[in-house]
């Protein structure tokens, strides 16, 4: 028996593309794998986690049909090179116990043919009951998560959600793993509920351009569309954090420096912590000490303003918090003690980061 559906090869190619960004490797083999199922002239390609879910409809013509690729990345190789209109065969061999599915792909005068799975083998993707909803530009959603997620821990096993998620709540979109924070905030758009999203969920945004889409709230999950694409994943339990109470509200010092300066110097020193797990720097006065086990090391960076208190920090927290502001002219460093929160903003900016200093340690006091 065989069914056949046609395609175009161009949208069936860059939505195969899109939802394999969701693919993780899986001991259950159709959880590596892109399903593919034509039905009412839509066809839905799939790929899940089982946390996160992408799926793309495209029109198409013919047979419903249904299955899932054994070898998504050679299937996309072939896709790339195919121009017009895509004609998908499925065929199935064998009795009811022992079913084979064989897919022949003919674009023009070119095809390919690959063996698939059972579409049975595939998770079902559960209802979503709406119980709120608002819309937003996926761009400018993206551009603010982008901007702090590094901020936010890759996700593993023992991970804290707290500490490898993206958090929405009212004007601001924040990261925090402990020891740094990064926060935007936009005055002119509060989110009408506050949620949290993995790194990883969220980083799909980017998938929808500069279209504007619906982000819905569900239980326990979000789901965010443009009507053809469409991101669901599940929200991370944790309460969120009170970021406004995090960001002190007046400092004891203030000084300028350069990010672009600053990052050359930080550099500088972090070509001599290769082998050092946490390499620190002592800093004050623009003038940066790191004592490793290979020597001691400095650098000078131009403050305008007085820094009188001295600090020190984590060398690689420092460097992804300039990053941040690596295009602006100039930031503003505050900071309240040796122990307190050094935050970094720049003028004109609705950004901000806050990186935790280290304790201030005779080894580091004697360099």
């Amino acid at each position: 028996m065989s069914k056949k559906a046609t395609i175009d090869a161009k949208a069936f190619f860059e939505g195969l593309d899109q939802v394999s960004k969701a693919l993780q490797k899986s001991s259950y083999p159709a959880l590596s794998e892109v399903s593919v199922s034509v039905e009412d002239g839509v066809c839905i390609l799939t790929a899940t986690d089982l946390d996160t879910w992408l799926t793309k409809q495209i029109p198409a013509q013919g047979d419903d049909l249904a299955f899932v690729f054994t070898r998504t990345r050679e299937v996309a190789k072939a896709c790339r090179l195919f121009d017009g209109t895509l004609m998908l065969e499925l065929e199935e061999t064998g009795s009811e116990k022992s079913k084979e599915w064989r897919l022949f792909m003919r674009c023009g005068t070119r095809a390919a043919q690959f063996d698939v799975m059972d579409p049975e083998l595939y998770p079902v993707y559960q209802s979503f009951e709406t119980e709120s909803s608002f819309s937003v530009n996926a761009a400018a959603l993206y551009a603010r998560v982008e901007r702090v997620s590094y901020a936010a821990l890759d996700a593993t096993p023992n991970a804290q959600p707290s500490r490898t998620s993206i958090q929405f709540s009212g004007p601001h979109v924040f990261a925090l793993d402990g020891n740094q924070l990064a926060c935007d905030t936009d005055p002119a758009f509060s989110f009408p509920r506050s949620f949290t999203a993995s790194k990883g969920a969220v980083s799909h945004l980017k998938l929808f351009g500069k279209r504007d889409v619906q982000i819905e709230f569900g239980k326990g999950r979000i789901r965010i569309s443009d009507g053809v694409l469409t991101l669901d994943f599940c929200i991370p339990s944790m309460d969120l954090y009170a970021v406004d109470k995090a960001i002190p509200q007046s400092y004891v010092e203030s000084f300028a420096v350069s990010p672009k300066d600053f990052l050359r110097e930080l550099k500088y020193l972090k070509g001599f912590a290769a082998k050092e797990r946490r390499p620190y720097v002592r800093f004050r006065a623009g003038e940066l000490v790191m004592p490793v086990s290979s020597g001691t090391y400095r650098a000078v960076v131009q403050c305008v303003g007085e820094n009188r208190i001295t600090f020190a920090f984590d060398l690689n927290r420092m460097i992804d918090a300039l990053r941040q502001f690596k295009d602006a002219p100039s930031v503003q460093i505050k900071i309240n003690s040796a122990v307190s929160p050094v935050l970094i903003e720049a003028e004109g900016r609705s950004d901000l980061a806050l990186v935790c200093p280290i304790r201030l340690s005779e080894k580091l006091m004697a360099a």
